[in-house]
């Protein structure tokens, strides 16, 4: 057993009499990382149809589900925050890039892996989804239903902005089975919206959420971030109780992570826009989302995400922090499937004479290096707030618990977590450090395998 002293504060944090705050230095990401090994790019394309052409391997799936993600890279306007940009919108473009990113959904139907098992969820992402045409929404939520095994309750997910979403789109989404809607609305605040590049003022936003619910035909989720530059408790919390107002289904609550290639970084560090909430700042906007929604009896989904009824079910979200396997599609999608890790070719003309070839328009795979089943068992874990110990020995192994249990411990010393009755249950201190205790769980058993050995178990 690892001792519990050789256990750095990066793993375990620091003992502080204000956890939530002060347990870490800083967040560093939003999504944690594990081991892979490149495939060779004169390999890729044979070894995913040598995957695809096998049927999908039970063992790899996070409570025998599968997702697909299909990506839209064309935005209107480049949002500040955001360092993921690919396209702008030009209508030509993108019609075009629908007849190809339709082909390639199709091709993917008849495919060994693909008709095997069932797709729990979908979502369409960007970029902006919602820059497509009534015409191409049907097209490619047709291509979607026809061409991929889907469970009878899946979760088929549009994300956009509200702007440009109109009463003939949103009618084209509900005709071709969406039956769910991702929107940003990030602030409510029509200042801090401007500041990050968003058109829309607040008042317009919540007069389309009441066109949304008067329909009562899907689930309709608003994503709020919070530490924005210039952004105060006061506006925080004013957003919060907008959402409660709005009877949006469900609310995600995000932590500004500032990219280094993001024009919001860059004009911070120019002068020209007000620094963003510092951690301790942000780490009291967690706590104050927290308790806000927790006194109205919003139902927690996970330690970012909530949900106001049984409509929202949050399926894609959790699969992908659980380790599902995702199938990509379009230009600029990653995803994950048969223990490998794959991203999408991202300039437009590769993706098409990609697709030109019958090829999957692979810009880079790899390998999974790590125990699947364990990761998924932690991420799952990680994104509720609360973790099973026992299942480690299930997913990691016959003595898996008793080795992670000096870093549980530290961690309950510090405030993060408590033991209790064989659950591993963050605290609010720990929820708003999940991801980088996460990571540290990740880190901990590549430093110190189970008995010495990789971590990797065969799947």
């Amino acid at each position: 057993m690892v001792a519990r002293h050789t256990l750095g504060p990066e793993l375990t944090g620091i003992s502080s009499p204000d956890p939530l705050k002060f347990a870490f230095a800083g967040k560093k990401s939003a999504h944690t990382q594990s081991g892979s090994i490149p495939v060779p790019a004169e390999q890729t394309q044979d070894v995913y149809r040598q995957l695809m052409d096998s049927p999908a391997n039970p063992k790899l799936l996070t409570n025998g589900k599968r997702l697909a993600y299909i990506h839209i890279p064309f935005c209107r306007t480049h949002c500040s925050y955001c360092g993921f940009f690919q396209n702008t919108t030009k209508k030509d473009e993108i019609a075009r890039y629908v007849d190809y990113l339709e082909r390639e959904i199709r091709m993917s139907a008849q495919d060994a892996w693909t008709q095997e098992g069932l797709f729990h969820g979908v979502y369409f992402g960007g970029g902006t989804p919602t820059d497509l045409t009534p015409e191409q929404i049907l097209r490619l939520g047709n291509a979607v239903r026809e061409s991929l095994p889907l469970a009878n309750d899946v979760e088929i997910t549009f994300e956009g902005r509200f702007h440009g979403f109109d009463n003939d789109k949103i009618a084209a989404c509900l005709e071709s089975g969406f039956n769910r809607f991702s929107l940003g609305a990030q602030s409510f605040n029509t200042t801090l919206r401007r500041r990050m590049s968003r058109i829309d003022s607040g008042e317009f936003l919540l007069e389309r959420l009441d066109y949304f619910n008067s329909l009562n035909n899907a689930a309709v989720v608003v994503d709020l971030m919070f530490g924005l530059p210039g952004q105060t408790l006061d506006d925080w919390e004013r957003d919060l109780y907008t959402f409660l107002q709005s009877k949006a289904h469900g609310v995600d609550l995000y932590q500004l992570i500032l990219l280094g290639s993001s024009r919001m970084k860059q004009s911070i560090e120019k002068g020209s826009m007000p620094e963003p909430a510092s951690s301790p700042e942000r780490a009291e906007m967690f706590r104050m989302g927290v308790e806000t929604l927790s006194s109205h009896r919003v139902g927690r989904l996970s330690v970012s995400h909530w949900g106001r009824d049984t409509r929202e079910r949050n399926i894609y979200n959790h699969g992908v922090k659980s380790g599902a396997e995702i199938m990509p599609f379009g230009s600029g999608a990653g995803g994950n499937f048969a223990g490998h890790n794959a991203m999408s070719l991202r300039a437009l003309p590769a993706y098409y004479d990609a697709l030109d070839a019958g090829k999957k328009p692979i810009m880079m795979m790899s390998k999974a290096t790590g125990n699947k089943p364990l990761l998924g068992t932690i991420g799952s874990g990680f994104d509720r707030g609360w973790l099973e110990i026992a299942k480690l020995n299930h997913a990691g192994g016959e003595g898996m618990s008793d080795h992670c249990m000096p870093l549980f411990e530290a961690w309950q010393e510090n405030g993060l977590a408590t033991i209790h009755h064989g659950i591993l249950d963050l605290t609010l201190p720990g929820q708003f450090w999940n991801v980088t205790m996460h990571q540290a769980l990740i880190n901990f058993l590549e430093q110190h395998p189970l008995d010495g050995q990789n971590t990797e178990k065969a799947a």
